[in-house]
Parts: C-alpha cells; structure tokens; sequence
C-alpha cells in the first residue's frame, strides 16, 4: 500500500472542527502502478530484458474528515472502513506504516527466492514461525492471541513463515475452525480460532498482523527491491513474476503492460489481498491490457474492471508464467 499522512487537525471553532477533525475511518483509493523491473536489481548477475511492463499495483489509505468521508461513500472508486478494520486499536500510524513496510521487506524477499527458484537458481528459506505483531480488535483471533505470540503449526501442518500462515488461511472458508499451535512466554498451547470475514481483507482471516519468527532466506546472488514509500505484502506476486522474467532467457511480457496483484508464499502460492476495485483503476490508468489476480477475488476484479481491461485469476506463479508464454 501507498499511506498518506494521518494527520488530525483541531480548531477552537466548532463548526471548523466539524468539517476538519479526521473521524475514526479510513479511506483506500486508488494508488498507482509501479513498474517492477525498475525496482528489481541483481548484484553481481546479468538481468534478462523486458520487453514490455510489469506493474504491481498500490492503494492509497488516508483518514478522512467528515467532508472527505462523504465525498469517498459517493465515489465508486473509494472505499470507507471502520479505521481498527486497518490499523489496529493501540496502533499508532507511524507504528502500522514500520509494521506494513516490514511486511513488504520480507514480502519481497520471499518473492526474489520464488521467482528466483522458478528459473531454476539454488535457493533456501529458513524460519521459525509466524510471530503476531497486532491483533484487530473484534477480529476472530481478538481474545485468543495476543502480540508475541509465535504461530508454529496450523492443523499440525508447520509454519516456518508468515507468509506460509497468510497462505493457509487465505485457503479457509467462511465458518472454519483452524488449530493453531502457539508459542507463549515459552511454553506450547493449542488454540481454536473460527475463522470469519475480516473487512479489510473481504475474506475469512484471524485478524492478526504476522512477521517472520527468525527469518532467513539464503540466494544464489543478492536481490535488491526498492521499497520507496510501500508498505504490505500485495506486491509479492508480481515482484516474483519480475524476478523470474529478469532471470530466465524468454520473454514473458512481449511488449505488454501487465498488472496484477497477489501475496507469495514460500510454495509460489498466489494468496488474496485487500483493495482490489481500486487496484483495478490504478492497472486502468497506467493503460494495462491484462490484469492478473487471485482466484477468490476473480470475481470482485471483474465486477470493476467491467469491459475495460481483461481480468485473469492465477493460484501460482507457475500457472502464471505458463499462462503468459501462451
């Protein structure tokens, strides 16, 4: 995600305050599209040429006043939420926007192994579990954890990843009950979470914020991203695809601009994510022809794209790159 300032500002006249004083909500408008292969860079190897462009896509997220607020519900483009739906109660901005730009670091990382891997280079991922950041309060896991604690298993299934955890529950229906194997104050506990819509993501979710427990990746040769100003794992998918189009001999995008959104996990699994209507203006105004996203969200892209840009629902990154060399 792309964040503006949060800024509240007060006024000693009531009616000023009224039209100026930020509410409790958040607005998530569309951001841009960032063409990826400008950001990717290898140390010490070749890149293969892109004939055409890669773009992943940002929302920008920004507390509105009351006037703001009005104008966003009657704008298609814009969406309003309850702002502990986004940042989590006790969360300051500065907090949430270190936390969300964190997660794009590793997000990233992640991503450079997976596409790297896809071109057939030697990597490695090692870590220890999923450590909860921030819970949103009323969220399923609200209650039952807590921040600190270390998410080793799901199902008895491990989880040596944050983004292995994002995965698994990006799979869960509406109503699932999942068993989390958890690490706390140095002991082991099981705890069950019904898993329910969380309103940010528009999909079943704990309701957590989740880093890597020990993280590490090892890579044939180091991969930078540059980060800028974004924050979130949305990116990772298509910082993958980038990867794999820098590192292999052919040539994916033939001159197309190429959009897409979607997590990455471990696996090369294309998870869902937040803010897809306004992701689909952003690919709409940088002139994409095709936009690539997650199959639970298949639906809600081409509801906004309408006629206007072709929607395509990949589940790995695999299937994407087969889909775009035919």
């Amino acid at each position: 995600m792309r964040f503006r300032s949060l800024v509240v500002v007060a006024s000693v006249v009531v009616l000023g305050a009224a039209v100026l004083v930020p509410l409790p909500l958040v607005v998530i408008s569309p951001g841009s599209a960032e063409p990826v292969a400008t950001r990717v860079s290898f140390e010490g190897e070749a890149e293969d040429e892109v004939s055409g462009q890669l773009f992943f896509l940002t929302v920008a997220v920004s507390q509105p006043t009351p006037v703001e607020a009005l104008s966003a519900w009657l704008d298609d483009d814009q969406a309003v939420l309850p702002r502990q739906q986004v940042i989590p109660e006790g969360v300051d901005e500065d907090q949430y926007i270190r936390a969300q730009r964190q997660v794009f670091s590793e997000s990233a990382r992640v991503a450079a192994a997976v596409g790297l891997r896809a071109a057939g280079r030697d990597v490695r991922f090692s870590g220890k579990g999923a450590r909860v950041t921030a819970v949103v309060p009323g969220s399923p896991a609200d209650g039952k954890l807590r921040a600190g604690d270390v998410i080793a298993a799901v199902a008895g299934r491990p989880i040596a990843l944050a983004s292995d955890l994002i995965a698994v529950t990006g799979r869960a229906e509406e109503g699932d009950v999942v068993r989390l194997s958890v690490q706390r104050d140095g002991t082991e506990r099981e705890v069950d979470v019904t898993l329910r819509k969380v309103a940010q993501l528009e999909r079943p979710a704990l309701g957590v914020s989740v880093a890597t427990e020990g993280f590490d990746i090892t890579l044939p040769f180091e991969v930078k991203v540059d980060q800028g100003q974004i924050g979130g794992p949305s990116a990772g998918f298509m910082i993958a695809l980038t990867v794999y189009e820098l590192a292999d001999d052919g040539d994916l995008s033939r001159g197309r601009k190429i959009a897409g959104t979607g997590t990455i996990d471990a696996t090369g699994t294309v998870g869902p994510v937040g803010g897809v209507p306004q992701k689909v203006r952003a690919a709409q105004q940088a002139g994409a022809s095709l936009f690539l996203v997650p199959p639970d969200e298949l639906q809600q892209a081409r509801e906004a794209a309408g006629r206007k840009l072709e929607v395509v629902a990949v589940s790995t990154l695999d299937q994407a790159i087969e889909l775009l060399r035919r």
